[in-house]
């Protein structure tokens, strides 16, 4: 639909946000799932003990439980409860060893580089592994998976880093050593959705079957192995999933880095923001995992100074991509960097964040973690847009629009230049969306503002077509996540199912020689420079749009629940330190 003076004004005090939302919260329905905790299915509490239950919510449920699969890595934090991997971050973006005793060094006799610019790495992993179902997890794990991976007649798993792998050998079963045909900087630290260990005693009879006959693969990629009947090597091992309610994770006794003190965790789907909400300030869960930044209002209004819980943030970014495949994009002036440019300083950002977030975070000029290192050096380096309508309509004006009569602007033959703009469902998405569309309407731009239903949202064709421009809502503001998903091997396409994370369609020579050069070079001031100059081809470019800063909200309910930890980095996890969590 157009706004033409339809649409909200971007004045929204903070009284009224949070009435609206109390209001919201008062009539949310009841959790989804029961309430009820029927007895753990095997692990639980030592004999004798009460079994202690953590319940936790999420917004997403995971399509599947194994994140390698393409598309489905980011879908529902649940997975980290049920994997483990050869290293995992920290709070702070620092690897550390996890299934690995230790990680390969450079330069030492755990990670060579020879003068072709191939490499080899070593991992030890730590003694004594097991899986979920109590079978040894060792080497040979991570050999298997490493064919599965890199088979092309599946086509469902994220290509990298497998792609660049020559040959993945275990010398024993404790001792991993992989061979790669050039260099690549990450060799030390393979985290989620590298090389993932596959249960050999489960799969491979279904894999064999699948490289004997093709037709064979639907029933390997649609084994119950990744949903219901998952084995894992993670804290906790699943025990019940009933689909779009919860799921039950109950305590793996022979997780590696010792028994968690928490015996059973339910996680609960539950969609709708301010349903969660209602679940926090009902004392109905311990934790929430996706609450947004303007939640926080809501609890540090009444919540927080009744001592009822506490809240840890995670940072994230909010920006909106343009669609670049011809055949989808029904704007094709914004194919203009031009026009791209006169959008950007259409856009009010500090008027969203201060009517709506009331200042408590920042206008963003690029996709980059404030928090970062090296992100003053970003910020000197890169192309920024001020608010400034004279600019915007002079930038319109050069590509060959011009105001109507009805102050909207239109090209020589009078199309009126009406980009689509879409938000995914959201309470907070649609506020900010409305936000963005009221800055281009008064710009003279009839920005077209549509909702994705949360119905669609798993729909990768559908978030990959859109005909104009589109938020993806939040996400990590991690450099090198952006410098992955924007590159034109992450481009969604029939072939590959939609699965890439580069929705718009944008393909760069030099973004992609970054990338590349970024993904090889292993002295880390090079790295750095790398970015610096990734990040300013993009603000030239202008893919897509960063608008704000945002967070993840993480509610803690009440004192009981000890542990949980927020990232300070965007390549941190939530239960990187699970099995330390309590209960008192």
């Amino acid at each position: 639909m157009s706004f033409n003076g339809r649409y909200r004004s971007l004045a929204i005090g903070r009284s009224v946000v949070i009435s609206a939302m109390l209001t919201l919260v008062a009539t949310a329905c009841q959790p989804a799932g029961s309430s009820s905790v029927s007895a753990p299915q095997g692990g639980g509490a030592p004999s004798g003990a009460q079994p202690r239950t953590l319940v936790l919510t999420d917004r997403q449920e995971p399509a599947n439980l194994h994140g390698k699969i393409a598309g489905s890595g980011s879908q529902g934090f649940g997975k980290e409860l049920f994997n483990a991997q050869l290293t995992r971050f920290d709070p702070g973006g620092v690897a550390q060893p996890y299934l690995a005793e230790r990680l390969p060094e450079l330069n030492t006799a755990t990670w060579q580089v020879y003068a072709d610019g191939r490499m080899e790495t070593t991992y030890l992993l730590r003694p004594g592994l097991t899986w979920h179902d109590g079978q040894p997890l060792t080497a040979d794990d991570f050999v298997f998976a490493s064919k599965v991976y890199a088979n092309p007649q599946l086509g469902v798993f994220t290509v990298s880093p497998q792609n660049l792998m020559e040959d993945v050998q275990a010398l024993d079963s404790r001792t991993l050593v992989i061979r790669w045909r050039s260099p690549y900087p990450d060799a030390g630290e393979l985290t989620a959705n590298s090389l993932d260990p596959l249960p050999r005693h489960i799969l491979e009879a279904p894999y064999l079957a699948v490289e004997q006959d093709p037709a064979a693969r639907d029933r390997f990629i649609n084994h119950s192995f990744w949903t219901s009947d998952y084995v894992g090597a993670g804290p906790y091992r699943l025990g019940r999933w009933d689909p779009g309610i919860e799921m039950e994770g109950l305590v793996f006794d022979g997780y590696v880095l010792g028994r968690p003190k928490i015996d059973r965790i339910i996680l609960r789907v539950i969609v709708d923001e301010n349903t969660v909400l209602a679940n926090v300030l009902g004392g109905d869960v311990q934790y929430a995992t996706t609450l947004r930044f303007e939640h926080a209002h809501v609890l540090k209004r009444d919540w927080i100074p009744a001592n009822k819980g506490s809240i840890g943030y995670t940072p994230a970014l909010f920006y909106s991509s343009v669609q670049f495949r011809p055949e989808h994009q029904r704007t094709p002036a914004l194919l203009d960097v031009r026009v791209r440019q006169a959008i950007v300083h259409s856009i009010d950002k500090q008027a969203i964040v201060d009517n709506l977030y009331e200042g408590d975070t920042t206008s963003a000029d690029t996709f980059f973690n404030r928090q970062d290192r090296v992100f003053p050096e970003v910020d000197r380096a890169i192309v920024k847009y001020p608010y400034d309508l004279r600019r915007t309509e002079q930038l319109l004006n050069e590509a060959g629009l011009a105001k109507d009569r009805e102050g909207f602007f239109a090209n020589a033959a009078g199309g009126r230049f009406a980009p689509d703009f879409q938000v995914l469902q959201s309470a907070a998405y649609e506020r900010t969306g409305q936000a963005i569309a009221d800055s281009w309407v008064r710009a003279g731009i009839d920005a077209q503002f549509a909702i994705l239903p949360n119905n669609l949202v798993r729909d990768n064709e559908v978030r990959q077509t859109f005909p104009g421009l589109a938020s993806p809502g939040i996400s990590s503001s991690n450099p090198l996540t952006f410098l992955k998903d924007l590159s034109t091997n992450a481009i969604g396409t029939p072939a590959n199912r939609w699965s890439g994370n580069n929705r718009g369609g944008w393909s760069n020579a030099a973004f992609d020689r970054f990338d590349e050069a970024f993904s090889t070079t292993l002295e880390r001031s090079a790295r750095d420079q790398i970015v610096v100059e990734a990040m300013k081809l993009l603000s030239a470019e202008i893919p897509a749009i960063p608008v704000y800063y945002d967070f993840y909200v993480r509610p803690v309910v009440g004192s009981a629940l000890r542990g949980p930890s927020m990232s300070i980095a965007s390549t941190g996890t939530l239960f990187w330190n699970v099995h330390e969590w309590e209960l008192k």
